[in-house]
């Protein structure tokens, strides 16, 4: 497994690279501006790459970039960025202004998908919410604390993540008796690589919300070694925000209230919110998933006969706190 330069902070380069290639196309042309930035870049990205991880198009148009950079500097007449004519710097430009449709393609299929998992999870989680009388939802989030971010790319991030659903689907010590659960990975400025996690427990077993949150998050520090950080949505002054604006949708959820119900199906589906198109991952592991969920498999879950609920939309989780 790769562990990064002490120095260098994976995620945080990879979204200055996308943000650098996309104000390509919008910002006037200038031409020192624009050496600085792409060297000062260009060095981070060569710490890095790896390749044999898959990276979205801007990265991949970065890393032309760099090559026809660096077919300049084999010259003999050229040693640094600064004997380049305009007409060649103006040329690098042009490597990233053809590929603009690309990228912008790149993004509106982002968005298709998360709409696509988030009609999928709202059906998840009404078929849940309508088949127990109550249900335990715990909202959890999981990252690397930023002092170990430098030494966490996504390999080792998504390596961590594997070991936590595989305990999860196991239903291995805190996760016993979990009936339902969702995950996204995204990509934030702030938190860096990070995971979105919802976990349902069965209601009659388990009414501790943030007890049980406690040893979600103890899990995830024993997997990364202390390295891990967690944020609990379900710590009583955080959930106070919400019952105050009557938009509460995790702790205890019962199926015969439905604005319980609407609220929690609300807040479930912002995992797969298709609007945080800037919390995309610009690098992958090979066949990586970013999104998952369990399986609503009737034949495995007791009986029970409930009612068609209504589900509002429109509502979001945490928007004061998400990157």
């Amino acid at each position: 497994m790769c562990i990064l330069p002490t120095i260098v902070n994976e995620s945080e380069v990879l979204i200055r690279i996308d943000q650098f290639i996309q104000s390509i196309s919008i910002k006037e042309f200038n031409p020192q501006q624009f050496s600085s930035e792409f060297v000062e870049l260009s060095s981070l990205f060569k710490t890095i790459y790896q390749v044999h991880l898959k990276y979205s198009i801007s990265i991949n148009v970065f890393r032309r970039m760099v090559h026809a950079f660096d077919e300049y500097l084999s010259s003999s007449s050229i040693t640094t960025i600064d004997d380049l004519k305009e007409f060649q710097l103006r040329y690098l430009t042009t490597i990233a202004l053809e590929a603009y449709r690309d990228i912008q393609d790149e993004l509106i299929s982002f968005k298709l998908q998360e709409n696509k998992n988030k009609n999928g999870l709202e059906e998840y989680i009404k078929q849940l919410t309508q088949h127990y009388s109550k249900l335990l939802f715990i909202r959890i989030d999981l990252s690397i604390e930023l002092k170990y971010q430098h030494q966490i790319g996504i390999e080792q991030f998504y390596e961590y993540l594997r070991t936590f659903i595989n305990r999860m689907q196991n239903q291995d010590t805190c996760f016993k008796d979990l009936q339902g659960y969702a995950w996204a990975i995204e990509q934030g400025g702030k938190k860096g690589y990070h995971c979105h996690v919802l976990l349902i427990y069965d209601g009659h077993k388990h009414q501790k919300d943030f007890g049980m949150a406690i040893q979600v998050g103890q899990c995830w520090s024993e997997i990364t070694a202390n390295k891990g950080y967690v944020f609990i949505c379900n710590a009583p002054e955080y959930k106070a925000q919400f019952q105050q604006k009557g938009t509460l949708g995790i702790g205890m959820i019962h199926r015969n209230n439905p604005q319980q119900v609407e609220n929690a199906v609300n807040a479930a589906i912002y995992l797969v919110n298709p609007e945080k198109e800037n919390q995309y991952l610009r690098a992958k592991v090979a066949r990586m998933r970013s999104f998952g969920k369990g399986q609503y498999e009737i034949e495995k879950r007791r009986s029970c006969v409930a009612s068609t609920l209504s589900v509002a939309k429109g509502f979001r989780l945490c928007t004061d706190y998400y990157d």
